[in-house]
């Protein structure tokens, strides 16, 4: 009976063990997450987070790949001496530098601006808020149409650019961009679109009884 009590309590640990891991590994809930380069005001959250897709690295790869193995084979030929292995670095650095300059990058939508943290060895954080954003847009090379990634352009008011650069599926990030647009306007001005335009109607009522009277 005791066994079977033991039995039954360890298998109790090792789910509450498996559960806990689960929910650890779990992915944080929308706009849950915690950004440590960006203060977020205590009512926004993020809708969006994204960056530059890993593929971007590939033909700096390739060409570090190429290029290392050019040299060895050189060497082991006996072509050139061993301090051709010297350039090895160079063929190396630029592939490095290239993916620390996609993986650190961070695209953000949120409930009330856009944001873009960028750098290698130091922090660059680029903000603007939803309301000054003045135009959007999509760019796609050919190859990026074919595949499905592109650029959006974000014209905010008084400011350069920014740049989603390279990010899959540019025109739903656009979409859920525009849709933020439209919330942050509407939750601007008090009342609905219908109301307004009643009080429109009203006051051009007002005005038509004032030229008769006149």
């Amino acid at each position: 009976m005791d066994g079977r009590r033991r039995e039954r309590g360890r298998r109790t640990a090792v789910a509450s063990i498996m559960t806990d891991g689960n929910r650890t590994t779990a992915d944080p809930e929308p706009g849950s997450e915690s950004i440590e380069w960006l203060s977020l005001a205590a009512d926004e959250t993020v809708d969006w987070r994204g960056g530059p897709r890993i593929q971007t690295v590939y033909p700096w790869v390739g060409l570090s790949i190429v290029g290392t193995v050019a040299v060895l084979a050189a060497v082991a030929l006996e072509v050139v001496s061993l301090l051709a292995l010297l350039w090895l670095p160079v063929f190396v650095a630029p592939a490095l530098w290239q993916y620390a300059r996609v993986t650190r990058t961070v695209f953000l939508v949120t409930t009330h601006r856009v944001a873009v943290r960028s750098g290698v060895f130091g922090v660059t954080v680029r903000t603007a808020g939803l309301d000054r954003i003045q135009n959007t847009s999509v760019v796609q090379e050919p190859i990026g149409r074919l595949v499905g990634y592109g650029t959006v352009t974000i014209d905010p008011a008084g400011g350069p650019e920014f740049e989603f650069w390279n990010v899959d599926d540019p025109a739903s990030v656009l979409s859920e961009l525009e849709s933020r647009r439209e919330h942050a306007s509407s939750s601007g001005v008090p009342g609905s679109a219908d109301r307004w335009e009643a009080v429109l109607e009203e006051v051009r009522g007002w005005r038509r009884a004032v030229e008769r009277e006149r």
